[in-house]
Parts: structure tokens; C-alpha cells; sequence
């Protein structure tokens, strides 16, 4: 676990560098109304990764035989020409955000995720089982994939907050 931890905090960092420096309104800026702004994604972000939290333990309560399929997670999370729709539970509020705001939702969801990583007793386990519910968009997984896929859906909202800032000149 001790991989995916470095790869979520090195993933956080570069996260936080992106938007350290905006202004409360840069970060609430929306292309239209029908895309989300850097706030949102920020937000919408750390509602996952607090989510994965939580299904990690719902995971490792289930029994152990769940055979796994082989899908490369990291190119189909990463792939940003392929859009998914966020279920609705996970949609961010309209409601503006300050900077100071979203670092301390961003530390929250991240204490939440690494102390989860952390009650993991039983590595062997990860493959062995999967939560009770689907992903939305992969179907069903294991709990290790479940792990797996967090900080790639942070990586794939970084090249999103990249996007915008560009699209609004703010880099």
C-alpha cells in the first residue's frame, strides 16, 4: 500500500500546485453552464476519493471470492476522449468555494482515503474481494481495484483542470 500512497500524495501535490494562486473567483469560473468549474472538479474529487474510502471497508467485509477481471484501469481512466457522467451523489455544489475551502475539503477526503489504506489488515485480501455495489462506470471491481482507481480519477481531473484553466487563460 505503501505505492499507492506515494502515488496519491505525489498525485495531491501536483493537484494543489495547480490551484495554489487562483483567486476565489478564477476558481468558481465556469466555461458555460453546462461544464463544471475548477471549484467543482475539486470538489467532485474529493468526494470519490471519500467515497473510496468508504468502499474499501465495504469491500473487505465481503467474502473472499471475487475473481477480478483484467482491464486496464489506468487507460480507460485516463483516456480523457472518452467522457463518463458522474452519478448524481457525486456532483459537486453550485455554491462558490474558497481556495481555503477546497484545501481543506482536498485534506479531509485525503486523511480519509490513506487512513482507510492504513486499517487494510490484510493485503492478500484486496483481489479476493469487492464491494457490494458496481462502479458506475467499470462495472463491478475488486476492493484493490476500487484503490487503484483513485488517484488515477484524480490524475484524469488534473488534465481537466488543466483544460479549463487554459480554455480560461489562467495559466
Amino acid at each position: 500500500m505503501l505505492a499507492i500512497q506515494e502515488q496519491q500524495n505525489t498525485t495531491r501535490k501536483h493537484l494543489l500546485s495547480l490551484i495554489d494562486g487562483l483567486s476565489d473567483t478564477q476558481l468558481n469560473l465556469k466555461l458555460d453552464e453546462h461544464t463544471w468549474s475548477i471549484a467543482q472538479v475539486v470538489q467532485h474529487i474529493a468526494s470519490v476519493q471519500g467515497g473510496a474510502s468508504q468502499i474499501i471497508q465495504l469491500g473487505l467485509a465481503q467474502e473472499p471470492n471475487f475473481v477480478p477481471r483484467d482491464i486496464p484501469l489506468d487507460e480507460m481512466i485516463l483516456d480523457r476522449s472518452k467522457k463518463f457522467n458522474a452519478p448524481e451523489r457525486l456532483h459537486p455544489s453550485a455554491e462558490p468555494k474558497t481556495l481555503e475551502q477546497l484545501q481543506e475539503i482536498l485534506h479531509n477526503s485525503q486523511e480519509q482515503f490513506i487512513g482507510a489504506l492504513g486499517s487494510i489488515e490484510d493485503e492478500s485480501l484486496l483481489d479476493k474481494t469487492a464491494p457490494p455495489m458496481p462502479h458506475p462506470a467499470f462495472g463491478h471491481l475488486s476492493t484493490n481495484q476500487w484503490i487503484m482507481a483513485a488517484p488515477l480519477h484524480e490524475q484524469r481531473h488534473i488534465k481537466q483542470i488543466e483544460e479549463i484553466k487554459e480554455q480560461l487563460q489562467l495559466s
